[in-house]
């Protein structure tokens, strides 16, 4: 494995990324542990198998396991219904109200909008406050077929919270901790970001356009509350392969002997746990299906799906494991601004990889270099493997094609010749219609800017587009800098502030299309602000 160290090397490089942790496990065995670069680019502090990062969405895992020991007692199944183990969720949905599962918000397949522009704002930002986090979950749409589809959502995960601490009478970490975290001596592992004072914790970063570095505030998901079930956690490569290790043997235990428990292990009802659930993007030659926090893939297959490299590879991604006999894995990944990371397991073999990173790079990092140590521990013939630079450097090209291309699409759509109302007319606050989100609209120096949920770290100036629409679209380093989520997946109409008027011909409302393929959010301006 050590000769692929300066490809990895030249992967961080062509993607940006300053440090990066990575393990190798077989049977049962630490075969191989490496550090790169740097986890503090100023001070030049070098990453370590201690050096802690966001783990992302590898938090889901954890979620899910909490889930299951609590189905291994008895207090629930996976059949269980919401709304009996949840007197508080009230979906506004119909389908998701009366039919909405364990197993469905843990394998994402209710349909729910899931609304992650509103969520994560800039700096990192958790956007929706704790207190208001399943009102808001409750008021999310139905905006694909019910269980007829894979489609990731964040805000499922963090429901999974909301039952958790509401079956087990405790708070979502008390439990994770207790019953997951302690048992396994994870004494470097936290469900949100490490507390002030503790050493070896990386900084996090954000990619230019040139490939360099920014840094950014760290993810602030759990810090009140929403957002820690779904993607919260931080870790270090010498825990996370002794949580999985233990999660593997409880694999194979549990499987052999049919028993939800496994002796040492916290981990309960794992063959549901790792067992299909939902189809996901389809067709698939061979399996490909999430299952509880897990992507299952049978290779050969394209791999990467919770990671961004899919959208950057228009020809598609590589296909894993050609030439060699054919296995499951399961694996998944998590990104967040300022942080990469990936997980992947091979029952079979006993088999984990992990890879850590701290930056949001223009390509996902640790998915190419975990893929690269994939095929090596698979033995994957010379002539069968994957060129991963040529991966990372088109995945790159097609990154920074987005903002060029997105600046391209307003100007042409654009229609000439309009001008604004007098400023002062959009000045107000704009509220979401159950009171949760707001958005406030001030006049400075005669120019006007917007402050999502009133955050003066959110404060983007709006400069007139069309008519009564303004954009508040940046280039694309300046988003960086500024710690946002910068990426392909944010069109056009995202950049957008349409303002609209009433009947009188005032303006009172605010449509923002937050997300693709949800309803556009309509916000209503403050009574105290109209005249």
């Amino acid at each position: 494995l050590d000769r692929l160290r300066s490809t990895i090397e030249d992967l961080m490089r062509i993607g940006g990324t300053p440090g990066l942790s990575l393990a190798v496990m077989s049977s049962g065995n630490t075969v191989y542990e490496s550090s790169f670069g740097v986890r503090d680019t100023a001070a030049g502090l070098p990453v370590t198998e201690e050096t802690i990062f966001p783990i992302c969405s590898l938090t889901k895992a954890l979620t899910a396991s909490a889930m299951a020991i609590l189905v291994d007692e008895g207090k629930l199944t996976w059949d269980t219904l919401v709304k009996d183990v949840l007197p508080s969720f009230d979906s506004s949905d119909e389908t998701l109200q009366n039919h909405l599962t364990i197993t469905d918000i843990l394998s994402h397949r209710s349909g729910m909008a899931w609304a992650g522009n509103v969520v994560l704002g800039t700096e990192n930002n958790v956007l929706i406050p704790g207190k208001d986090g399943l009102k808001y979950i409750n008021s999310q749409p139905r905006v694909l077929p019910f269980r007829t589809g894979m489609s990731y959502n964040n805000l499922q995960y963090n429901l999974a919270g909301y039952v958790i601490e509401e079956v087990s009478g405790i708070s979502w970490f008390e439990f994770v901790q207790s019953r997951i975290l302690d048992p396994l001596g994870l004494d470097r592992t936290y469900l949100k970001s490490p507390p002030p004072g503790t050493q070896n914790v990386t900084q996090c970063y954000n990619a230019l356009d040139d490939g360099s570095t920014t840094p950014i505030p760290y993810p602030k998901g759990g810090q009140d509350w929403f957002g820690g079930p779904s993607g919260g956690a931080w870790s270090c490569i010498r825990d996370l392969l002794e949580l999985y290790k233990t999660f593997t043997a409880s694999f194979e235990d549990q499987f052999i002997t049919g028993k939800g428990a496994t002796k040492d292990s916290p981990f309960k009802q794992v063959s549901h746990l790792t067992s299909a659930k939902i189809p996901m993007h389809q067709p698939s030659r061979n399996e490909l299906s999430y299952a509880l926090g897990w992507v299952r893939a049978q290779l050969p297959n394209r791999l990467g799906h919770i990671g961004i490299n899919p959208g950057l590879m228009s020809n598609g991604m590589p296909t894993v494991g050609k030439g060699v006999p054919s296995q499951l894995i399961l694996f998944h990944q998590g990104s967040l601004p300022g942080a990469l990371a990936i997980v992947i397991l091979l029952p079979d073999t006993d088999s984990v990889i992990v890879v850590l990173s701290n930056s949001l790079a223009l390509n996902d990092v640790p998915d190419w270099v975990g893929q690269l140590i994939l095929e090596e521990l698979l033995e994957v013939p010379e002539s069968e493997r994957n060129d991963y630079i040529e991966a990372a450097h088109i995945s790159v090209a097609e990154s920074l094609k987005w903002y060029p291309a997105l600046v391209g699409e307003l100007g042409s759509a654009r229609k000439n010749g309009t001008s604004p109302r007098a400023l002062e007319e959009y000045v107000g606050t704009y509220w979401d219609n159950i009171n949760v989100f707001k958005i406030v609209v001030n006049l400075v120096d005669n120019k006007l800017y917007w402050r999502l949920q009133g955050l003066e770290s959110e404060k983007f100036q709006l400069e007139h587009y069309e008519d009564d629409t303004f954009t508040w679209l940046l280039p694309r380093n300046e988003l960086s800098r500024r710690g946002r989520w910068v990426g392909w997946d944010q069109a056009a109409p995202f950049w957008k502030a349409v303002f609209e008027c009433n009947d009188n011909g005032r303006i009172d409302k605010l449509v923002w299309e937050h997300d693709t393929g949800v309803p556009p959010m309509q916000l209503t301006k403050e009574e105290s602000t109209k005249l």
